[in-house]
C-alpha cells in the first residue's frame, strides 16, 4: 500500500483459551476439554489486519521481557507490521483468561494487560515523529486514556486521520471527539456512549 503508514497505538495479550462444560464454582478444579493460546489485544489484532493487508503498519506499545513478548514480536513479523515496543522487564506482557461454555458457547474474560498499562506521556512524547508521520492513526482504550488522548492530540495537530475505537466501554472526556475523525463503536459502546439502546439498524441511526 503506497503512501503514509497506518499508526496504532494499543496493547498486546496472550490469549489463553479454555473450553469446558460449565465454570468451575470458587475453590473447585474440574476438567476442562480444550485449550488454545494464541496472540490478541485489539490494537495488535488491528495492526496485524492492516499488515495483512498490506498496508505499512507501526504498532507502538509496551511489553514485558518474556515469552510472550516474543510471541507478539513474531505474530507482528509474519504479519509484515513494524514494532515500536518499550521493553519493560519490570512488567510482564499481557494476557487473558477466556472462558467458554461448551454447550452455549457464553464466554467470561479477564484480561490482564501488564505492561501496557504502564504506556504514559512521556512514551507517546518520545515517539511524536511517528505518529505524525502517519496517514492514520488508531487508538483504543485497552491502555490508559491519557496515552490515547495524548496520541490523539499530536496526530490531530499534524493533520493525521484518526480512528478511535471506543473498547472496552467507558465514558469518555468530551474533549476527545474533536480529536478523532472516525469513532468505531459496536452495539454495547454505543449505548454507553449515547446513552439509547442499540439492537437495530433504526436504534444505530439515532446512536449516531
Amino acid at each position: 500500500m503506497a503512501g503514509k503508514p497506518v499508526v496504532i497505538l494499543g496493547v498486546f495479550v496472550a490469549d489463553t483459551a479454555y473450553r469446558a462444560d460449565r465454570q468451575p464454582r470458587m475453590g473447585e478444579t474440574i476438567l476442562g476439554n480444550s485449550f488454545k493460546l494464541g496472540p490478541g489485544g485489539k490494537g495488535s489484532n488491528q495492526a496485524v489486519a492492516a499488515g495483512k493487508l498490506g498496508a505499512d503498519t507501526t504498532f507502538l506499545t509496551r511489553l514485558g521481557v518474556d515469552a510472550f513478548a516474543d510471541m507478539a514480536k513474531h505474530t507482528w513479523q509474519a504479519a509484515g507490521v513494524k514494532a515500536a515496543v518499550i521493553d519493560t522487564p519490570e512488567s510482564y506482557t499481557g494476557a487473558a483468561y477466556i472462558f467458554v461454555e461448551e454447550t452455549s458457547g457464553n464466554n467470561a474474560i479477564i484480561v490482564s494487560p501488564g505492561a501496557a498499562m504502564l504506556i504514559s506521556h512521556a512514551d507517546i512524547e518520545a515517539h511524536a515523529g511517528l505518529i505524525r508521520s502517519a496517514g492514520v492513526f488508531i487508538t483504543q482504550l485497552e491502555q490508559p486514556i491519557e496515552a490515547a488522548l495524548k496520541a490523539l492530540e499530536i496526530a490531530r495537530e499534524a493533520g493525521v486521520t484518526t480512528i478511535l475505537n471506543p473498547a472496552p466501554a467507558a465514558r469518555l472526556p468530551d474533549r476527545i471527539y474533536a480529536l478523532c475523525d472516525y469513532v468505531t463503536p459496536n452495539e454495547t459502546e454505543a449505548e454507553e456512549l449515547t446513552g439509547i439502546k442499540v439492537s437495530s439498524i433504526d436504534d444505530a441511526r439515532r446512536a449516531a
